[in-house]
């Protein structure tokens, strides 16, 4: 169940319409992954702020990046989302 909660709470983000620096600096390593693959579902919902991901899910997680990438409390199942160093 904790798993459908953090992917809820990317869809609730994806559906706000307001994306971070952070959700783009993840899509920027999403973009480049090569187990980012185009979804089945995931092709049919657009992404206005991030076409990048746009239709992608990740072949590891089969998450849909749309949302995994913007939830909070998500990680990268191959640790790719290193906090950014300033």
């Amino acid at each position: 169940m904790w798993r459908i909660s953090k992917i809820a709470n990317g869809w609730k983000n994806y559906l706000s319409g307001t994306t971070t620096e952070e959700e783009r600096r993840r899509a920027a390593i999403c973009k480049a992954c090569p187990h980012a693959i185009m979804g089945t579902w995931e092709k049919l919902l657009p992404d206005f702020e991030l076409k990048e991901v746009q239709g992608l899910k990740c072949n590891i997680c089969k998450c849909p990046l749309a949302a995994k990438i913007r939830s909070t409390n998500e990680k990268c199942p191959l640790n790719k989302w290193k906090a950014p160093t300033n």
